[in-house]
């Protein structure tokens, strides 16, 4: 008969009859699936700052870590210029590396930055329909070929087959 055959039954039988060494096996694989924590931005390990082990040990602040890294995506993803997006990702980051000490500045750090990246991400989405309407009067399009244009911009379809807007300067 072979191991596997054998081994089958031997599990089997161990979870048929919960023992202490199998409850004490199970909550320790537990207790170190729990411990081994990831933000979305970085991994948790021993050489991690002292503002990283506080997001780490904390659900509230990786939960945060993961919408910072949403906004920052959104943020960047929509800039006409994510250069200074991502020097600004940078910077703020080592600020807080530095800075933060203690779980009250790591969330205020963050409600910051997400507050932020959020507005970066609008402002960013009101100059691409700034230069959208600019391209438009440039081109001096008929008021119902602008408009047909302009519907055809709003088409989620249409507007991702056209990807970002650029204006005749820009080229």
């Amino acid at each position: 008969m072979s191991k596997s055959k054998t081994a089958v039954p031997f599990v089997a039988r161990l979870l048929a009859k919960p023992s202490a060494s199998l409850s004490f096996c199970v909550l320790a694989a537990c207790a170190t699936l729990a411990g081994n924590a990831s933000a979305a931005s970085f991994h948790c390990t021993s050489k991690s700052s002292a503002s990283e082990k506080i997001v780490c040990q904390d659900p509230q602040l990786s939960s945060l870590d993961d919408r910072l890294n949403t906004a920052y995506q959104r943020a960047r993803d929509a800039s006409l210029d994510p250069r200074s997006v991502e020097s600004a990702r940078i910077e703020q980051w080592l600020w807080r590396q530095h800075n933060c000490t203690d779980k009250a500045c790591v969330q205020s750090w963050y409600d910051r930055r997400i507050a932020e990246l959020d507005a970066d991400y609008e402002q960013a989405k009101q100059a691409q329909r700034d230069a959208f309407e600019a391209a438009l009067v440039e081109q001096k399009l008929a008021p119902s070929a602008a408009d047909a244009v302009r519907q055809m911009k709003s088409d989620p379809l249409v507007a991702a087959a056209a990807g970002p807007v650029t204006t005749p300067a820009a080229k």
